[in-house]
C-alpha cells in the first residue's frame, strides 16, 4: 500500500481556503482516493493541481492528502496530511562540503541536525528565509547552513500523560520532511574527508525524520 494517498472530500459551501491545500477545519467523510504515491509532494501536487482546477467552485470536491491505515483525528482510518507548514533548521556545515547555490542541501543533512525554528511559514515565505540566510552563510566564514523543513498535518503519535502533582502532559511526534528544492543540489562534497563513504553517493530527494514537541499544563483542583 502506498504511504500517501490524495482523496476527495465534500468541499463546505461557506468555506474560503486559506491556501490550494488547506482543509477545512470539519471535514467530512472521505470519499474517492484519485491517486497513491509513497512521496507526500507528489501528492501534495497532484491535490493542489485538483484545487486550483476547481477553484472557481464554490462547491464541489477537494483534494486532501492522507495517509490511509494510520489513526487520525478527522477520520479514525486516515491520518490528515494537509496542509504542509514549514520550518526552517540550522546544521553545522559539513567539513569540506561546498555549496553550489544557497539552496543546496548536504547528503549528509540527517547526520548534522540542529534546533528546528519555532515558526510555521508558508513555503514561499521559508524558501526566501533560507536563500536570504544561506547567502550570508556563503559571503563569510559561516559554520551554519540553513535547511527547509516541511511538517505534516497531523501527528504520527499523540500522547497524554498525568502525575500525582495534578500536571497533564500531552507529547505529539510529526513526521517532517528535508526538502532540496528544484532546482537546487546537493553542494559539492568531493573534499569531505568522508567523500568515500556511502552518505557521499547517496542521492534523495526528501527525507523523513520526526519532531517531538511536549506541552504541560496544571490541571484546576476540583471541588472541595
Amino acid at each position: 500500500m502506498a504511504k500517501y494517498q490524495v482523496s476527495l472530500i465534500e468541499r463546505p459551501q461557506d468555506w474560503a481556503p486559506a491556501g490550494p491545500d488547506d482543509v477545512p477545519p470539519h471535514p467530512g467523510p472521505l470519499l474517492d482516493a484519485v491517486a497513491q504515491t509513497d512521496d507526500l509532494f507528489s501528492a501534495v501536487r497532484e491535490a493542489i493541481r485538483h484545487n486550483q482546477e476547481t477553484a472557481k467552485e464554490k462547491t464541489g470536491r477537494w483534494a486532501v492528502v492522507v495517509e490511509p491505515g494510520s489513526l487520525g483525528r478527522a477520520w479514525r482510518g486516515a491520518r490528515l496530511c494537509t496542509p504542509v507548514s514549514y520550518k526552517v533548521t540550522a546544521i553545522w556545515w559539513p567539513q569540506g562540503w561546498e555549496p553550489q547555490s544557497p539552496l543546496d542541501v548536504p547528503h549528509c543533512v540527517w547526520k548534522a541536525q540542529g534546533d528546528f525554528g519555532r515558526e510555521q511559514l508558508s513555503y514561499r515565505r521559508a524558501l526566501a528565509t533560507v536563500r536570504s540566510l544561506n547567502r550570508q552563510c556563503m559571503g563569510q566564514a559561516a559554520s551554519m547552513w540553513y535547511v527547509l523543513m516541511a511538517v505534516e498535518n497531523e501527528p504520527v503519535s499523540h500522547t497524554i500523560s498525568y502525575d500525582p502533582a495534578g500536571a497533564e502532559t500531552t507529547v505529539e511526534v510529526r513526521r517532517l520532511h528535508v526538502v532540496r528544492p528544484e532546482p537546487a543540489g546537493h553542494g559539492d562534497c568531493s573534499h569531505c574527508p568522508a567523500r568515500a563513504f556511502e552518505c557521499a553517493r547517496e542521492d534523495w530527494d526528501s527525507l523523513q525524520p520526526t519532531i517531538t514537541t511536549s506541552h504541560t499544563r496544571v490541571l484546576p483542583e476540583g471541588p472541595v
